[in-house]
């Protein structure tokens, strides 16, 4: 860990965060910690930070880069104010987000070439938001005040759905950060009905049909895994989901 000398309380926090993080998702998982280091930034530096892609720093949150070896979990000692009010649960959830990408990543198994966006989207959000129930008491969702920002999102058109589903949305250039947000609290509250539903082994369950040597998944095969994976009655469950 690497961090400005006055800010040695925040980084034992993150610290114990990892930790604890880390170690559910090690027995969920059934693999290591994997090997990362954490680079905790003064805002006036962070201008200066590894960064794979430059949505990772134009708006300042935790994210993990893999242009250093090992990995860096980068983490800014301010968080942008697109996010709302940062609470410790705020704060915690996106670093578990960050981690739970280390997991999956560092899993040996092979990704497939090409897939949805939402298909390894949803993987992440969902295991960090069961780690903000068990370890923070978090209920349903973490955003709450951020929800209340983005209403609009969540209410369904004429056809049933809502102005962006989580398997319409894609990534482009030209992406505003305000619209991939709106897709994120899409996918938390995707994972929050998931859990209230199911429960987390659904995640590993799933891994074993999707990280195979493949080419391609399209969406319509991603969410026949996922059903497989939550069992009797998943396909109908998901169908009916307005915002899926």
């Amino acid at each position: 860990m690497y961090y400005p000398a006055d800010e040695e309380t925040l980084v034992r926090w993150v610290q114990q965060t990892v930790k604890r993080a880390g170690e559910q998702l090690s027995a969920l998982l059934q693999v290591e910690l994997p090997a990362f280091e954490v680079l905790l930034v003064d805002m006036q530096d962070w201008d200066l930070v590894p960064h794979t892609d430059s949505e990772e720093v134009d708006v300042p949150h935790p994210y993990m880069t893999d242009i250093t070896t090992p990995p860096t979990l980068v983490v800014p000692s301010e968080i942008d104010a697109i996010f709302g009010e940062v609470t410790s649960e705020k704060f915690a959830f996106m670093l578990y987000h960050e981690l739970v990408v280390a997991f999956l990543e560092d899993d040996p198994r092979p990704w497939p070439e090409n897939s949805p966006l939402w298909a390894d989207e949803w993987q992440f959000k969902c295991a960090a938001l069961w780690l903000s129930q068990i370890l923070d008491g978090v209920q349903g969702v973490v955003n709450k005040d951020v929800r209340g920002q983005y209403a609009d999102v969540f209410e369904p058109e004429l056809d049933g759905k809502t102005p962006v589903t989580i398997r319409g949305f894609d990534w482009y250039e030209d992406t505003s950060s305000e619209d991939f947000l709106a897709y994120e609290l899409l996918l938390e509250q995707f994972a929050a009905d998931l859990l209230a539903r199911y429960d987390i082994t659904v995640l590993p369950r799933f891994l074993t049909g999707y990280r195979v040597e493949r080419e391609e998944f399209l969406s319509d095969e991603v969410t026949a895994l996922l059903a497989d994976a939550l069992g009797e009655g998943a396909d109908e469950w998901l169908e009916g989901l307005d915002y899926f």
